[in-house]
């Protein structure tokens, strides 16, 4: 199947890594269809990618990459819309915010994470209702990260 996105152009994916949305991404309730792009092999940040949509793309990453102790529970509800029976097929993934010419001023939104059931493919966002938790927890916080922050967004 060949799709046409904005960031990646013309991209050939196979059907049997299509992730379908049983529940949208807040504010793309249009959408259920996604792939995952990693654009650069080594980055900690790869794209998520709607099929249906070719202009639509989120950078996504995982939050342990950065050093940040996160750790949710996902309602039974939902473990069920996804027919999860255990964390060893789940993929969580976290959208990330670059502002356009400020990489270190990066942030991640941990109220809402991508949780992806592998063995299926059924993928939501799970809204975390957490006090402790933000959606513009900012991912660079020193320095010496401000520098990684633009070497790794460069390259990504």
């Amino acid at each position: 199947m060949k799709i046409t996105t904005s960031r990646f152009g013309d991209l050939e994916i196979n059907a049997d890594i299509i992730f379908n949305f049983v529940e949208p991404i807040l504010g793309y309730e249009h959408l259920s269809k996604f792939v995952l792009v990693d654009n650069v092999a080594e980055s900690p940040f790869k794209w998520l990618q709607a099929v249906d949509d070719g202009n639509i793309a989120f950078p996504v990453t995982v939050p342990g990459y950065f050093g940040l102790d996160y750790q949710f529970v996902i309602p039974d509800g939902e473990a069920k819309k996804l027919n999860l029976t255990g964390t060893n097929d789940l993929l969580s993934l976290n959208i990330v915010c670059i502002p356009q010419g400020k990489p270190e001023e990066a942030s991640i939104n941990l109220l809402g994470p991508i949780i992806i059931n592998l063995n299926n493919r059924k993928a939501m966002q799970l809204v975390l209702i957490n006090d402790n938790l933000s959606v513009r927890h900012k991912l660079f916080q020193d320095k010496s990260e401000k520098q990684e922050s633009e070497k790794a967004l460069t390259n990504s």
